[in-house]
């Protein structure tokens, strides 16, 4: 339902399929039952079987991502400050705040000065999926961020800014509003209960 709110180009990885008791068919069956028309039943959303445990039908899928991709002439600029979202953050013991991002345009460097939600800060270093220490990171490419000054939420945008001063101003005012909203609507509260 998302999906189709958003108009989004759809893709359906049908997982589990190793297993004796798969029954894509079945699958196929109850995606028509909440109006989705995978192609192989007349209709334009594409439906990869896989195996998640053995790899079987992985390459068919990016396959298939790399199709969809060129099909909408989907394109980045790395050549600008990087933005994107974040998948998820948390507390690390000797990191500090980490947030896994996916940099959705540009290229994010070590040093770069960044908001991430409402909080700011200069990256430290970026560490790959893979684990390692990476300098940068372009369009598409999911990396782990220290340097933070808090944990920001999943979800949250995060966005090159020209400076150190430019971020932390950026992140005090967002939390400014967020302490005024906070209170404006704790304050309220009361009087819609009151009439």
């Amino acid at each position: 339902k998302h999906a189709k709110a958003a108009g989004v180009c759809t893709i359906i990885a049908m997982n589990k399929m190793d297993l004796r008791s798969a029954n894509p068919e079945r699958l196929k069956q109850q995606l028509q039952e909440h109006d989705v028309m995978v192609e192989d039943w007349g209709g334009d959303i594409g439906c990869v079987p896989v195996s998640a445990e053995t790899g079987e039908g992985i390459d068919a899928l990016l396959e298939r991502i790399l199709l969809e991709a060129e099909m909408l002439e989907l394109k980045a600029n790395p050549n600008k400050g990087a933005n994107g979202f974040v998948v998820e953050a948390q507390m690390e013991p000797g990191m500090g705040p980490t947030a896994s991002v996916l940099v959705k345009e540009g290229t994010l460097k070590v040093g770069d000065s960044v908001t991430c939600g409402p909080y700011w800060g200069r990256i430290k270093a970026l560490i790959s999926d893979q684990g390692t220490k990476v300098r940068s990171a372009g369009p598409s490419t999911a990396v782990k961020v220290l340097g933070l000054t808090n944990v920001p939420g999943a979800g949250d945008e995060f966005q090159v800014m020209t400076s150190d001063k430019e971020a932390k101003g950026v992140s005090e005012e967002m939390q400014a509003e967020e302490r005024a909203a906070n209170l404006q609507g704790g304050a309220s509260a009361p009087k819609k209960m009151s009439l």
